[in-house]
Formats: structure tokens, sequence, C-alpha cells
């Protein structure tokens, strides 16, 4: 699935994909169920559940997956300092495994 549409909420069924290209900056806002966030050339894994949310953070191709039926939010606002917290909160946990 893909979506070119900011602010609109997006509903992926679980299982299913969606692609966001070149979207540097894009504010990914969890509503609802849980999301993996993949982004190219990136080895970080950035899991959110419903009321988290991450900046996309590369150009290339991101991958949003559904992990449960979720609801999503992309949009263009930018907030660096939560992803780089995101990035940490990720490290640390695959160091735990």
């Amino acid at each position: 699935m893909k979506n070119d549409l900011k602010h609109a909420t997006i509903r992926l069924p679980r299982g299913h994909l969606h692609r966001v290209d070149n979207g540097r900056g894009t504010l990914l806002q969890c509503l609802g169920g849980t999301l993996w966030l993949t982004q190219q050339g990136d080895p970080r894994d950035i899991v959110l559940e419903a009321g988290e949310e991450a900046v996309i953070d590369r150009d290339g191709t991101s991958i949003v997956s559904a992990l449960s039926d979720a609801s999503f939010v992309l949009s263009g606002e930018r907030r660096p300092h939560e992803m780089q917290l995101r990035a940490r909160q990720a490290q640390a946990a695959l160091a735990a495994h």
C-alpha cells in the first residue's frame, strides 16, 4: 500500500505494509495497534505502540509494517530529538538480547 496523503489516518491490517519514499523528516504517529518501521540503509528496527511516534530520518524507502491491525498518521512535522531517543531505545533493546 502506498499513500502520499499527509495528516490522513491510514488503517493497516495486520501483516500489510505501507511504503514511504524519500520521507526524511516525516513524523509517523501510531494511533492504534503495533507498527514496525524500517528505513533503507538503517540497521535499526523501530516498533511503535499506540500513542508513540518516530521521525523518518533517512531518504530512500521506509516501510511501515502492521504487526497487528493498526492506524497511524504521517505528517511533515520534524522532531529529531524524539527519533534519537527511539534510536537509543532500539539499540538498548538489541544489546539486551
